[in-house]
């Protein structure tokens, strides 16, 4: 008898060993928190076209904003102090106004030269022929000068050189009116870009484009490599810069204002907002 003793006590600690067993749970296994989709995945803004950031001229534009963040305000060329937008809170109006600051426009905080007269609020649209939505713009604002733009106000464009794909047609804007054929041109070169599919983008496609209107290769050739279509050129390049401006089309109102489609809320509100500020800069005077 006394050699069962220690097999009971095996097999009684056996029994407690499987049943502690049985009602021991597992520890589920961890849950991975969703990874959020890359920013190049997401959907692009459908009513502005940005230059590309990685291109040398747009990276040129960046390191100059930043070097007048950090080491004070330079000339280049048009003003003597730098624009930054405004960085306070929305400016929230006294009045029952529908179109808000920081909403539907921003402020600059120093405004720029404009190209008007004294007493005329200049419109001003910064356009890139090779841009989608500044050709879908286009009837838009034919449409918005048809109807009759305020009085006091001036409309006129300014293309933009955010990088070096876009110089060549900002170039061939201010050669077409030097030539006196910008009216006839600029809707063309519009159509010839987005539906003829021809790029424009070297002088020879460009000389043979001019021909159409009666200019000689010789004729455009001078007008292209002018010393007045390179100033303009460059004076534009520095405004856009002060007008902080990375994708286009933009408005610009009276050197003080930048809005767009995007933050107006659509193409047709845009206009709305134009007239508005319009207005708020003819009462203010």
């Amino acid at each position: 008898m006394s050699r069962m003793i220690p097999m009971r006590k095996f097999i009684a600690i056996a029994l407690v060993l499987i049943l502690a067993a049985c009602g021991r749970e597992e520890a589920p296994p961890p849950v991975e928190a969703p990874v959020a989709a890359p920013l190049e995945q997401q959907a692009p803004s459908e009513q502005q076209t940005e230059a590309p950031v990685d291109s040398p001229a747009a990276t040129e534009i960046v390191e100059a904003l930043e070097e007048e963040e950090t080491a004070g305000l330079e000339d280049v060329g048009t003003s003597d102090t730098a624009v930054e937008l405004a960085d306070a809170a929305p400016e929230v109006p006294a009045g029952p106004e529908r179109f808000k600051q920081g909403v539907h426009y921003q402020l600059l905080t120093a405004a720029q030269p404009t190209g008007t007269e004294p007493g005329t609020v200049e419109v001003l649209e910064v356009f890139w022929y090779g841009c989608p939505h500044c050709y879908s713009l286009e009837p838009y604002i034919q449409a918005w000068r048809d109807d009759g733009i305020p009085p006091q106000a001036e409309f006129r464009r300014m293309p933009a050189a955010l990088n070096p794909s876009w110089q060549i047609l900002a170039r061939a804007y201010y050669t077409a009116e030097a030539l006196g054929v910008l009216d006839q041109a600029h809707g063309d070169m519009f159509r010839e870009f987005h539906v003829n599919r021809n790029p424009l983008n070297t002088p020879e496609l460009l000389a043979t484009f001019f021909s159409r209107y009666g200019v000689s290769e010789e004729d455009f050739t001078a007008a292209f490599n002018s010393f007045a279509v390179q100033t303009k050129l460059r004076r534009a390049d520095a405004l856009t810069r002060r007008y902080r401006i990375s994708g286009v089309p933009a408005i610009v109102v009276n050197g003080k204002y930048v809005t767009g489609a995007s933050e107006a809320g659509g193409v047709n509100e845009l206009f709305e907002v134009v007239d508005f500020l319009v207005e708020k800069e003819v009462n203010r005077e």
